[in-house]
């Protein structure tokens, strides 16, 4: 039997993962999880698939959050959700479909928000999702801040190529409120066939983003410390991201890693991830979408082969 060409096919998906980021830094460590479910919705032509996507509630070191800030950030990432999103041939998060409802939700929800939490903080967070939820592009750079859509969304297929060592550029939300941080990775097949019926993909990289420890320090999107202060320390950190894929349609079975980026002064922030399929929670049997789609061929012609977080 033909293996099925390494295509994204997630029509008729429909899943739930486990999601769980340890972020160390400075000595503390936190732990955040929670869980998604997905649904592959539909094929859009000519530009890829739309995905409906629910988020449940986070949990901070095994808690729901207990911290008043903590309890507003939770408040305010969950107006980003039900969301739907669009994503490309390649597995990669491109655009919003539902901006309106979620700009809609906001501004249904900030009033109760303003009238029970108060103070500065609560000033620039409330700021924030008003920039955030303001426009559709606005809300998509806001959601690549999100560690499962930067990692699951990911630039990982090869559209019309076998499974094969390559070069690309990923981005990964290591600081908050500002742009993830940019790294070349060599992404490469490992191991073919495990006991679980996965393909191992492996990527591994180091720090290419053009802006310096101070620019990250200070939140910027883009390379300002030397102009501003003569100052440019470069960046550096590594990342190393394992897949698991499943071997009958390639869909994503697992994500796990660890990135670390070095910050002023030394001090190291390390991000260790996880994203695990729960199939017990699966809302259908999966993998289940078919790899051999039929495309529109004369009669008598052979029918060819077309497979396929908001936290601080």
């Amino acid at each position: 039997m033909n293996q099925p060409s390494f295509r994204f096919n997630p029509v008729h998906l429909h899943r739930t993962y486990g999601v769980t980021y340890i972020v160390e830094s400075l000595g503390a460590e936190q732990t955040i999880s929670y869980e998604i479910t997905l649904k592959g919705v539909k094929k859009i032509p000519g530009t890829g698939f739309l995905f409906d996507i629910d988020k449940a509630p986070v949990y901070i070191n095994q808690q729901l959050p207990e911290k008043m800030i903590d309890k507003l950030v939770a408040r305010c990432g969950k107006v980003l959700y039900p969301l739907q999103v669009t994503v490309n041939d390649n597995g990669q998060f491109i655009g919003v479909a539902n901006a309106a409802q979620i700009a809609a939700a906001w501004e249904a929800e900030k009033p109760a928000l303003l009238e029970y939490f108060t103070g500065s903080v609560t000033e620039e967070i409330v700021a924030y999702m008003d920039l955030a939820v303001s426009s559709p592009r606005h809300i998509y750079q806001s959601l690549c801040r999100d560690w499962f859509m930067a990692l699951y969304f990911a630039d990982l297929y090869q559209p019309g190529s076998d499974i094969m060592e390559r070069q690309l550029t990923t981005a990964l939300p290591v600081m908050p409120y500002t742009a993830p941080v940019l790294f070349n990775i060599i992404q490469q097949p490992v191991q073919h066939q495990t006991d679980s019926g996965c393909l191992v993909l492996q990527q591994k990289g180091t720090c290419s983003d053009p802006r310096s420890v101070e620019d990250l320090s200070d939140e910027k999107e883009i390379p300002l410390s030397q102009q501003l202060y003569g100052i440019h320390t470069p960046l550096k950190g590594q990342v190393d991201i394992t897949y698991k894929l499943y071997h009958k349609d390639y869909s994503i079975n697992s994500v796990t890693g660890r990135c670390s980026l070095p910050g002023k002064d030394g001090a190291e922030k390390n991000v260790t991830f996880s994203i695990y399929h729960l199939r017990e929670k699966d809302k259908a049997p999966a993998p289940v979408m078919s790899i051999l789609l039929p495309e529109e061929t004369d009669p008598g012609k052979k029918k060819s082969i077309f497979s396929f977080f908001f936290k601080r």
